[in-house]
């Protein structure tokens, strides 16, 4: 890791961090040329999605947990896979940076071990001294923190691809999608609405964005907490990440879609989970366990949601 320099004001500074990877490149490399693994690779990420784009350059949207806001922004990515390479920069900035990019760039060491090398160049708005120190200090804690996630992610999925488990749920709808994305995206009624949902504390946490402390009773008979941010995309979309997780999950995200079908409606819920290797002992049982708990939760979540716009078709 090169050592963080104070940028001089309306000098590009630039800046490089390493890590060795126990992951093949290839691996490391997919991961980050894909933005929908984002999420689960960085724990600030709420949600990252393509706006637009081809083979080789993309425009992506980027939703990033601080305290108790997100924050989106957008990036502009060229992506170079004969050199293993994504080169990134940053649609719009905000003070005291002017200017900011940077690049990935996954070097093979071995066919089971990589060095990832992240760089950064920023133009600084302003010749504050203190924010000059600032912005050296940020990038540097904000590179170790982004090449050391990546590194536990990629570790663990090389070392047992089962750990990452993907459940989807789907329901057929008698009714408007309207009135199935409203039950979906009004989470503070779910108390009242979906028996296993025992509270929730729902909060503003930006442009279509919701912040949510809930609580569930497991199928143990325990009251699960659990923290939760989610992005609507009215009308027909929700994504969410938790952001508080049990021992046996090291990542949880997720998504409902609607999707208009005939005179009905295809309601889906999705998950992605990621499993600890410190939590778990067996992993095949701890798939099937994810499996049946949250598929359990999924379909009870659907099948009042179609009872909901069922209802509301037939005037109840």
């Amino acid at each position: 890791m090169s050592a963080p320099s104070k940028p001089a004001p309306g000098e590009v500074h630039e800046v490089e961090h390493r890590a060795e990877v126990a992951a093949p490149a290839e691996l490391v490399y997919r991961l980050l040329a894909d933005v929908t693994h984002w999420p689960r690779l960085f724990p600030n990420i709420a949600h990252m999605e393509r706006f637009s784009g081809d083979a080789t350059s993309e425009r992506v949207g980027v939703w990033l947990v601080s305290g108790d806001r997100v924050f989106p922004w957008v990036a502009l990515r060229t992506l170079r896979p004969g050199e293993l390479r994504v080169d990134y920069r940053q649609e719009t900035t905000q003070a005291p940076v002017a200017d900011m990019g940077g690049s990935w760039i996954v070097e093979p060491l071995s066919e089971r071990t990589c060095r990832v090398r992240l760089l950064h160049d920023c133009r600084p708005a302003t010749d504050e001294p203190a924010t000059l120190e600032f912005i050296a200090d940020t990038l540097d804690r904000n590179s170790t923190a982004e090449l050391a996630a990546l590194k536990e992610a990629a570790e663990r999925e090389a070392a047992d691809e089962r750990l990452v488990v993907r459940i989807e749920d789907t329901a057929r709808v008698g009714g408007s999608a309207a009135d199935v994305y409203e039950f979906l995206a009004d989470a503070a009624a779910w108390p009242g609405r979906i028996p296993h949902i025992v509270s929730v504390d729902a909060r503003d946490g930006g442009d279509n964005v919701q912040l949510l402390d809930w609580v569930t009773h497991t199928e143990r008979g325990v009251d699960h907490p659990s923290k939760v941010v989610r992005v609507l995309f009215p009308p027909d979309r929700i994504v969410y990440r938790h952001l508080l997780l049990p021992p046996l999950a090291a990542v949880h995200t997720g998504d409902y879609t609607v999707t208009q079908d005939g005179d009905g409606v295809v309601v889906s819920s999705r998950h992605t989970v990621v499993l600890s290797e410190s939590g778990v002992t067996d992993v095949a049982e701890a798939v099937a366990f994810t499996r049946r708990a949250l598929s359990t939760s999924s379909r009870e979540v659907l099948a009042r949601a179609k009872e909901f716009a069922e209802r509301r078709r037939h005037g109840g």
